[in-house]
C-alpha cells in the first residue's frame, strides 16, 4: 500500500515549517498534494486557506474549470483580479511615510473625501506641498527606480501610489485603468499609455509580473502569496456539461510545463507558497496525468521513498484520511 499522510498533519507541518518561517522569510515552494479522497481534498483548500488568512498571507485561488492555466497570463490576471491594489499602494505609503519620519492618522481619522497627503500633512503639522513632494521622492526612490521590479510594473505601481496620494478625479482615473490593465479586463495598450506603459500583458512577460507582484505584496507589509491552484479538470478527457473549461491533450502538457517553469523559477520569487491541488488520478493516468509529461514528473517525484511513512517536505504528497497517521512523531 502507498503511504499516505493525513490532511491535519500534512497542514500543521505547511504552516510552522514553510508559511510561519520559510515563506515568510522570503523563501518560495511549491508543492503537490494528492488528495486521494474527496474529505480530504476539502481539508487541504480549506485548511491552507484559513492558515494563509491566519498568517496575514494574501490567498488566492486559480481553478481550470474557470482559468486557462496552460496560459501563464491568465494565471497571472486570476491572481490580480483577487488582490486589493489600492489597499497594497495604502499600505506601501504608510510604510515610506513612516520611515521619512511622518506620524501616520490615527485609525479611524483617515477620511477618503480628503486627498491622503493633506491628511498626512495635517496630522504632522507640516505644508501639503511640501510633504507631497516629499513623498514623491520617497516612491521615485523606493518603487519608481526598485530593479526587482518589472519595468512596466513598476510603473503602473508609482501611478497607483501618485494617484492614491493626491486623490481626486483623476486619482480615480489612474486607479480605474490601471487595475483593469493589471487584472486583464482592458488588455488594450492605449490605455495605458498616457501612463507611460507600452507593452500588454502576455506570455511573454506574465511570469516576470507575477514575481513583481509577490514582491510588491511583501513591500506592503504582507509575509506573501498563497496560491491554490485546483487542476483536477485536466484529467477529464471529455467536455464538461457544467460550462467549465475543456483541456486538449496538448493544452494539458502546455498546464504542466508551465508548472515545471514555476519551479524552476521559484529561486526568483520572494515570499510564494503554491499548493497544486490535483485529483487522485493524477498519479495514475498514463495519458493525463504526471507520467505524461516526464519534465514535470521527474522534478516533483520521490524515485526513494519509504513505503511505509510519508516526507512531508516533498514535493509531493498524497494525503488521506486513514485511521492511522503515517508521519513519524
Amino acid at each position: 500500500m502507498t503511504a499516505f499522510i493525513q490532511a491535519d498533519e500534512w497542514l500543521s507541518f505547511i504552516e510552522r515549517e514553510y508559511l510561519d518561517s520559510f515563506i515568510r522569510n522570503g523563501g518560495c515552494s511549491i508543492k503537490f498534494a494528492v488528495a486521494l479522497d474527496e474529505i480530504s481534498g476539502h481539508s487541504i483548500r480549506d485548511g491552507l486557506a484559513q492558515a494563509g488568512k491566519r498568517l496575514d498571507y494574501i490567498v488566492a485561488s486559480v481553478g481550470a474549470s474557470e482559468t486557462k492555466i496552460h496560459l501563464i497570463d491568465e494565471i497571472f490576471f486570476r491572481i490580480a483580479g483577487q488582490l486589493d491594489w489600492v489597499g497594497l499602494s495604502h499600505q506601501v505609503i504608510r510604510g515610506l511615510a513612516t520611515q521619512a519620519g511622518y506620524v501616520w492618522p490615527s485609525e479611524g481619522a483617515e477620511d477618503a473625501d480628503i486627498p491622503l497627503s493633506e491628511q498626512i500633512a495635517v496630522e504632522n503639522k507640516v505644508d501639503p506641498q511640501m510633504l507631497l513632494l516629499d513623498l514623491k521622492k520617497q516612491i521615485g526612490n523606493r518603487v519608481f527606480k526598485e530593479r526587482k521590479l518589472a519595468k512596466d510594473f513598476r510603473v503602473a505601481m508609482t501611478h497607483l501610489c501618485l494617484a492614491e496620494l493626491s486623490g481626486g478625479a483623476d486619482g480615480a482615473l489612474a486607479v480605474g485603468v490601471l487595475t483593469d490593465w493589471l487584472t486583464g479586463r482592458n488588455r488594450t495598450v492605449g490605455a495605458v499609455k498616457p501612463y507611460q506603459i507600452f507593452r500588454k500583458i502576455n506570455r511573454a512577460n506574465a511570469r516576470s509580473f507575477l514575481e513583481s507582484m509577490a514582491y510588491w505584496v511583501r513591500l506592503a507589509g504582507n509575509p506573501g502569496i498563497l496560491l491554490l491552484m485546483d487542476s483536477s479538470l485536466l484529467m477529464s478527457p471529455s467536455r464538461p456539461q457544467d460550462g467549465s473549461l475543456y483541456y486538449s491533450k496538448a493544452a494539458v502538457l502546455d498546464s504542466y510545463e508551465v508548472l515545471r517553469e514555476f519551479i524552476d523559477g521559484a529561486d526568483r520569487v520572494s515570499g510564494y507558497f503554491m499548493a497544486v491541488l490535483p485529483g487522485a488520478d493524477f498519479l495514475e493516468d498514463q495519458s493525463r496525468g504526471l507520467g505524461a509529461y516526464e519534465a514535470l514528473k521527474f522534478r516533483v517525484i520521490d524515485e526513494i521513498r519509504d513505503k511505509r511513512l510519508v516526507n512531508p517536505m516533498a514535493s509531493l504528497v498524497r494525503i488521506a484520511s486513514g485511521q492511522e497517521s503515517e508521519l513519524a512523531n
